[in-house]
């Protein structure tokens, strides 16, 4: 084995816990429903329009502001776990 492949075997370890690590916290993620609200009106005041407050709230937990975040750290995930395989490619060739 050339240092090559042991490098790119250890980057592609360490893709694949970032790619779990993103995928785990996306399971349990949530976004508090306030801070999703002040959120909102911010983005309103930067582009000087009225703010859009129709949301579904559960249990304090804003569901849209949720699904985008789990959207993000999934879509993290989803590229770490793509980094992963390609330096187990890349090693493989070498």
């Amino acid at each position: 084995m050339t240092h090559w492949t042991y490098y790119l075997t250890l980057a592609s370890i360490t893709f694949g816990f970032f790619s779990a690590a993103s995928w785990f916290y996306a399971s349990f993620v949530k976004a508090d429903h306030r801070q999703a609200m002040d959120r909102r009106k911010k983005e309103a005041e930067k582009l000087g329009v009225k703010p859009n407050y129709a949301s579904v709230s559960l249990d304090g937990w804003d569901m849209s502001a949720t699904f985008l975040e789990q959207a993000k750290w999934n879509a993290m995930g989803a590229f770490f776990a793509a980094c992963s395989i390609l330096s187990q490619a890349i090693s493989q060739a070498l």
